[in-house]
């Protein structure tokens, strides 16, 4: 018969019972705590459910809570979603400044970008926003899609820029000669003088 020996030094954690925590020490018997949990863990019997409940009070109150707390997680989260165009407008930049002001196949892909990205963008906003969206929620989005417009406005104004630094913009008068007309003389001379 097979006898299996038991190691004084292992814990059995997957039974806490009182006769899985006795433990023998200088010829005692005593009985170890359990084990605490960790911070950040509900066990269970720790967890409040609706049926454990005093009365109807407690749990439409937990519930206003959770819905609250579901707003603001939406709108905190929108609003990342709003400024998440102004984080790339620094690389766009930076792109911008290494491709030069001559007009080239690179810089004028990298211009091109810049105002097809924000177009795109802005033609699905209400796609970007929809998933904020609740009855109480939907009045505190117009601040944040503000912005994102803003910002998307931001980068096709960088685009500009840089479209006028390549050149590429008339900005000047001469770019215009061709649609003005040549000045007409309003006095001639009848007389030449020799």
């Amino acid at each position: 018969m097979l006898t299996m020996l038991t190691n004084k030094w292992r814990v059995d954690f997957t039974n806490l019972s009182e006769q899985a925590r006795r433990h023998e020490v200088r010829g005692q018997i005593q009985i170890s705590d359990p084990p605490i949990s960790p911070p950040g863990f509900a066990s269970a019997t720790q967890n409040v459910t609706k049926g454990n409940l005093k009365n109807k009070k407690d749990a439409q109150q937990n519930s206003t809570v959770e819905q609250t707390d579901q707003e603001k997680l939406k709108i905190k989260k929108a609003w990342d979603a709003a400024l998440s165009p102004g984080k790339n407008i620094p690389m766009n930049a930076f792109m911008l400044w290494m491709s030069g002001n001559g007009v080239q196949i690179f810089s004028v892909m990298i211009t091109g970008m810049l105002f097809f990205q924000p177009i795109k963008a802005l033609m699905s906003i209400d796609s970007v926003f929809e998933r904020y969206e609740s009855p109480k929620t939907k009045p505190l989005l117009i601040w944040p899609k503000i912005v994102y417009v803003a910002l998307q406005l931001l980068t096709m104004a960088l685009g500009l820029y840089k479209c006028s630094s390549m050149g590429l913009l008339p900005t000047a008068a001469s770019d215009w000669l061709a649609f003005m007309e040549p000045k007409q003389a309003k006095l001639f001379f009848l007389f030449q003088l020799l």
